[in-house]
């Protein structure tokens, strides 16, 4: 497992509590974007103590090789996160399979930050980890992230009828999937 990923313009690193205050005004500046798309988020998540705690425990099930969320910084400001791209879900076996989250800050969109950070952590959960499928979920509105799985070469799958629940109330999502092959991994390295 990278611990940290650098691109032309990012470094993506993994973050453990020390990062808690960091993350949280991260969650906190983009609240009204990012709550229009993802599930619906517990009453204290916008707390430095519920932070603390998902951060700690995310990084525990990181290490214990059950997930991967690298946190995203531009290499003029290593401090700043400007987003994130997670994989959870994590499946071995006969079903082994992934699903991606991703969010970028809204003063960091149009910039093609989200399209760099991906193509530089697809590849890690597909040889790391070796998962054969990669899966993505996105609201039927979400054009700028439907465009971003499309870059991607993400195929669409077809529609989950009331998937997730967002703002309480169960919508549907567009399904697509990306598998180890469509990128050419060979022998742990990718041109993706």
């Amino acid at each position: 497992m990278s611990f940290e990923l650098t691109t032309e313009r990012l470094i993506l690193k993994i973050e453990d509590s020390n990062k808690t205050q960091d993350i949280l005004a991260f969650y906190q500046n983009n609240k009204a974007l990012f709550e229009q798309f993802e599930p619906t988020r517990p009453n204290n998540f916008y707390t430095e103590a519920y932070q603390r705690a998902s951060v700690s425990y995310e990084y525990s099930e990181i290490i214990k090789g059950k997930t991967l969320r690298y946190y995203i910084y531009l290499k003029e400001q290593p401090d700043n996160i400007i987003g994130s791209i997670n994989f959870f879900r994590l499946e071995h076996g006969p079903f082994s399979k992934a699903s991606i989250g991703y969010k970028l800050d809204s003063k960091h969109h149009g910039y093609g930050y989200a399209l760099e950070a991906c193509r530089a952590a697809i590849p890690v959960i597909f040889s790391n980890y070796k998962i054969h499928r990669l899966e993505a979920r996105v609201a039927l509105d979400n054009t700028p992230s439907i465009k971003l799985l499309e870059r991607l070469n993400f195929r669409f799958e077809g529609i989950e009828y009331k998937s997730v629940e967002v703002n309480g109330v169960f919508t549907d999502h567009y399904r697509y999937s990306l598998l180890a092959e469509d990128i050419n991994i060979a022998n742990g390295h990718s041109n993706y």
